[in-house]
């Protein structure tokens, strides 16, 4: 049997047309935003910089001991008292549990505001006067005065 031209299978030129213009407008909405590094940057400073302040307060109920969580312009870090007995200045880090240095990090491409140190006491609550926002380059977090709860978004 012999096979005639119109019955041959494959895609039409109209289908191509369609599928590539369509593959078009994803790349043209996409590619910019997958090529944004800034966006990237300040989505992860902002996740390191809510995870270390939860952990600061972990910290301080498991050590039975108040941490201070020291925001600057661009950097984080966590102190706990120089004696072991919870007494006397924060000057001493918190060790990072994944990389036993220091619990701190600097990123001057995203912005922190406002700078501020607090601390967690023993039972987890924050020394913020009142429900505390705190923005990291794009992100908000805020710190609930009386429990200490870290929530993300707005207060």
């Amino acid at each position: 049997m012999k096979k005639s031209f119109f019955s041959s299978r494959g895609f039409t030129i109209v289908e191509l047309v369609v599928v590539m213009v369509i593959i078009g407008l994803i790349s043209a909405y996409a590619l910019p935003r997958f090529f944004d590094l800034q966006r990237f940057d300040n989505r992860g400073f902002y996740t390191e910089v809510i995870n270390a302040t939860r952990y600061a307060q972990q910290y301080a109920v498991a050590t039975n001991c108040d941490v201070q969580v020291r925001l600057t312009s661009d950097t984080f870090s966590l102190l706990r008292h120089e004696d072991t007995d919870c007494t006397g200045p924060f000057n001493t880090p918190v060790l990072n549990p994944t990389s036993f240095g220091a619990f701190t990090n600097t990123n001057t491409s995203v912005t922190i505001s406002p700078v501020i140190s607090f601390t967690f006491d023993a039972l987890g609550v924050a020394s913020v006067g009142a429900d505390t926002p705190i923005t990291v380059g794009d992100n908000t977090f805020c710190v609930n005065a009386i429990t200490g709860y870290i929530n993300e978004g707005a207060c």
